[in-house]
């Protein structure tokens, strides 16, 4: 990836742009990824018996994304096929490096952790559940930083994307294991009896209090950076603009904040009608398609801005 491209040097920064569409999705994905996997190591630790399906749902989804998530980031190369480069051409500076290693372990300890939650066996889980946590969490919040260190792009060149990433991680993760929740309930709810039924349903609603936490959170933090934007320089200001009434402002206004969050927001506002299956269907996946669009914003809006 060309350095002069991330900075902005003005001869050669409007040629191309160093990440496309692959990084967008990659994003996504290891946010995803992340939640999963949090979540699942928390209803783990809870030690309770409703929480053990969301255990393994987590750590299911989280294997099956790793899987996939690493295979975009290889197709941004340049050179896919010298992927391994990474791991013995080291640079101790570049986030990079730290990300490539962090993704590795992540993936060793996301495996083992999923063995013993399928195996049932709660200790080792618990151990390595655990232990892994700092993994996951700097396995997708170094892309935070690798993108805050970029000071010549407005929208990248802030604290508060670390923070953002992570919690906008959790948000997508949360939303993904409430879907897989209610398809868990649907196949096996014949084989539960009606306090299990019962319980599950309790978890489910658990679930989504926590969903509707952090995407205040989210919108919180999307407020902040924002009120960055409009205080800073020319290129800043720019930025903002492209968001709220230039070409990016249907998919940040329209479906990122009033689609993927707001309308979430309202359909589960009250109590009772947050527990009906088509509602929390519909509310995940708007709140799923928010968060991807937000990932396309962040790496595709953040090299928008014209050379100053």
């Amino acid at each position: 990836m060309d350095s002069t491209l991330l900075y902005n040097i003005p001869e050669f920064a409007n040629s191309a742009m160093p990440m496309e569409w692959p990084i967008a999705v990659y994003f996504f994905l290891t946010g995803s990824l992340a939640g999963l996997y949090i979540t699942s190591v928390i209803a783990t630790l809870l030690k309770k018996e409703e929480w053990q399906p969301i255990a393994k749902l987590g750590a299911v989804g989280a294997i099956v994304l790793l899987m996939t998530a690493p295979v975009l980031l290889i197709i941004d190369l340049n050179q896919p096929l010298r992927f391994w480069h990474l791991f013995v051409y080291l640079n101790p500076t570049s986030p990079l490096t730290w990300g490539s290693f962090f993704l590795a372990a992540d993936a060793v300890v996301c495996l083992v952790y999923t063995y013993f939650v399928l195996q049932n066996n709660t200790r080792m889980a618990r151990m390595w559940g655990l232990g892994g946590l700092p993994i996951a969490i700097a396995g997708h919040g170094y892309t935070g930083f690798f993108l805050a260190l970029s000071k010549g792009r407005a929208f990248w060149n802030t604290a508060l994307n670390p923070a953002l990433f992570m919690i906008s991680a959790m948000v997508s993760g949360l939303a993904v294991i409430i879907i897989l929740s209610n398809l868990y309930l649907r196949r096996y709810a014949p084989e539960m009896t009606e306090d299990q039924v019962a319980k599950h349903k309790g978890v489910i609603g658990t679930l989504l209090r926590l969903l509707i936490i952090f995407i205040i959170t989210d919108l919180f933090l999307i407020g902040s950076d924002l009120t960055v934007l409009a205080s800073s320089d020319t290129e800043s200001y720019h930025m903002l603009q492209l968001l709220t009434t230039g070409e990016f402002a249907i998919w940040f206004l329209g479906i990122e904040l009033c689609l993927g969050a707001v309308l979430p927001l309202a359909l589960l506002a009250h109590p009772k009608t947050r527990m009906i299956p088509v509602v929390q269907y519909a509310s995940a996946a708007l709140v799923i398609i928010g968060i991807f669009v937000m990932r396309f914003i962040i790496v595709i809006g953040g090299q928008s801005v014209p050379m100053f």
